[in-house]
C-alpha cells in the first residue's frame, strides 16, 4: 500500500495508513462484514442453520423468515410479507444496501416467477459458456442416455 497522491508526508514516505474498518474491495472486507451481519441477525433471534452457515431462520408463532446470505447480497422470503418488508426497511436503517425487488438471477440460475410458481434455469450461463469455447452455433442433439432407463440398487452395486 502506499500513501495516496497528494497525502504523502515528506520524510514519512514508508509509513501508510492503519484502517479502522474493513473497506469494500478488500481482502478482509468479506469476512468483516459476514461477521458484522451474522451478530446483527443473531441478535434478532435468528438461529443459523447448522449444514448452511449462511441460512438464517427466525420463526415468531407460525410465521417463518428465512435469509441467506452470499457475499454481499441477501435473499429473503417468508411466510408474512409484512414482516419481510418490515425485516428489509430495518436492514435498509443499519447496513448501506438497497432492493432490487424480485430476484431474477442469484449465481449463475435465472429465476422467473408467477403467481404460485418459480422456474429456475441456467439458459444464459449455458450459453456463455458456448460463447467462451466458441460453439454457440454448435447442433443440438437429443440426450444420449435412454430417459425411460430405471436404475436400482445392483446398479450402483456393479460400480463398486
Amino acid at each position: 500500500m502506499e500513501q495516496p497522491e497528494g497525502f504523502v508526508v515528506q520524510g514519512e514516505e514508508e509509513k501508510v495508513y492503519l484502517l479502522k474498518k474493513a473497506l469494500y474491495g478488500l481482502k478482509q472486507a468479506p469476512r468483516a462484514r459476514y461477521g458484522r451481519i451474522d451478530a446483527y441477525f443473531l441478535d434478532l433471534s435468528f438461529t443459523k442453520n447448522l449444514s448452511e452457515f449462511i441460512l438464517y431462520l427466525r420463526k415468531v408463532n407460525d410465521e417463518l423468515l428465512v435469509v441467506s446470505l452470499y457475499v454481499d447480497d441477501l435473499l429473503v422470503t417468508g411466510s408474512n410479507m409484512k414482516r419481510i418488508d418490515t425485516f428489509k426497511r430495518e436492514m435498509k436503517n443499519v447496513f448501506d444496501m438497497t432492493d432490487p425487488g424480485k430476484m431474477t438471477f442469484f449465481l449463475v440460475m435465472e429465476v422467473k416467477q408467477k403467481h404460485n410458481e418459480i422456474f429456475i434455469c441456467q439458459h444464459k450461463y449455458a450459453k456463455e459458456i458456448l460463447k467462451k469455447f466458441n460453439m454457440e452455433e454448435c447442433r443440438l442433439t437429443a440426450t444420449p442416455m435412454n430417459q425411460n432407463e430405471k436404475f436400482c440398487e445392483e446398479d450402483e452395486a456393479a460400480k463398486i
